[in-house]
């Protein structure tokens, strides 16, 4: 499972994106969850999708403990600077002593002027959940016909 849920700031915030972050139980999820939920607007549904909070926060029977048993939840949270740029995960796979992430920014020619935080959250294989994870990001410009 792959899903991308757009998830601005509502504030200011600091870090360097990309971001991982590694979730392995249903506290770890509620934890991510209050710590963060004054940060990125996770309630926010885009373009038609569901918002993080109601397809991942809020489904406690599908991110239950039983669902941490063999998987975990890899955040890859991603900062752009316009709301137009799109993703797309091409692979995760252990590489190297590391779990690679390989992911496509779609870039269209002409874009917003908004700022745009992404999750994208992928579902991996609980033997991976020790190692460091990398993220490698590539380009794809579109051109407006």
């Amino acid at each position: 499972m792959i899903r991308y849920y757009r998830t601005d700031l509502s504030g200011w915030d600091d870090a360097i994106y990309p971001k991982t972050v590694k979730i392995c139980s249903a506290g770890e999820l509620a934890v991510y969850y209050e710590k963060n939920k004054h940060t990125y607007q996770f309630q926010q549904g885009y373009y038609g999708g569901p918002s993080m909070t109601d397809d991942v926060f809020g489904r406690p029977t599908r991110f239950g403990e039983g669902f941490f048993e063999n998987r975990f939840l890899l955040f890859v949270i991603i900062e752009e600077g316009s709301g137009s740029i799109r993703h797309r995960v091409e692979s995760a796979q252990p590489e190297k002593g590391a779990l690679s992430v390989e992911i496509t920014r779609i870039i269209p020619e002409v874009g917003t002027a908004d700022m745009a935080q992404w999750h994208i959250v992928l579902v991996v294989d609980k033997k991976l959940a020790d190692i460091d994870v990398t993220v490698v990001i590539c380009d794809e410009y579109l051109a407006n016909n």
